[in-house]
């Protein structure tokens, strides 16, 4: 266990309250206090207001973040990686490690992948970030909601063995990818099943998160 000192709790905002409430979990697990904010109630909510609100989003994100500063507040995760694609928080008022941060230190070393996500947006953000910094990476993209709201049901298990996810592990390692990411939040309860069944590296996009986010609380505790 990591322990981050006793400076202010870390915000993880997220789609909805199981993945604010999944990352706070990790972070506190890591000895980093941490508070979910969940920005909608349900992955049904999140999709309509990333596909039809995309500006609501982004300005109740950005004041969320207002709200959180004003409080003291001094780091943000955000746990969300569809989100992370619809949102811009290059200058936010508050430092945020996202999966675009996770993405920007995996893809040099990657020549190709599978990603797996909960929502096209997800996709579009991986795939905008590979265009802008590793514009040669072969990737092969596959989201599923249906996995998302199965997950969220309560039995993940049940939910992965149903899904498309043991078929498309299996095209993966057919196709010779060098590694399989999980850019979905939700899919880090997943981990141990799918690294169970695929032979080819599983990088965790929510596992990374939570270290650079544990890292980040680390450093402010020590000079704070």
């Amino acid at each position: 266990m990591t322990t981050a000192g006793t400076g202010p709790a870390v915000a993880v905002i997220a789609g909805t309250p199981y993945d604010s409430g999944l990352g706070v979990e990790l972070l506190r697990a890591e000895g980093v206090p941490a508070h979910p904010y969940a920005m909608a109630a349900s992955p049904d909510e999140q999709d309509r207001l990333q596909y039809h609100a995309p500006g609501a989003l982004a300005d109740s994100f950005h004041r969320r973040l207002a709200e959180l500063r004003a409080a003291g507040t001094e780091q943000v995760m955000l746990f969300c990686n569809s989100m992370s694609a619809v949102v811009n928080h290059d200058d936010a008022v508050l430092p945020v490690v996202s999966p675009v941060t996770v993405y920007g230190e995996l893809l040099p070393k990657l020549e190709s992948s599978l990603v797996v996500t909960g929502n096209a947006q997800a996709l579009l953000g991986f795939e905008r970030t590979a265009l802008r910094i590793a514009p040669g990476h072969r990737m092969l993209g596959v989201s599923d909601p249906a996995l998302v709201r199965g997950i969220e049901a309560g039995d993940a298990a049940a939910a992965f063995t149903a899904s498309h996810l043991p078929t498309t592990l299996r095209l993966a390692q057919h196709l010779g990818l060098d590694a399989v990411v999980l850019a979905c939040t939700h899919f880090t309860a997943l981990l141990p099943l799918i690294t169970a069944v695929c032979d080819l590296p599983v990088i965790d996009v929510g596992t990374r998160l939570v270290e650079l986010t544990t890292l980040a609380a680390t450093r402010s505790a020590d000079h704070g």
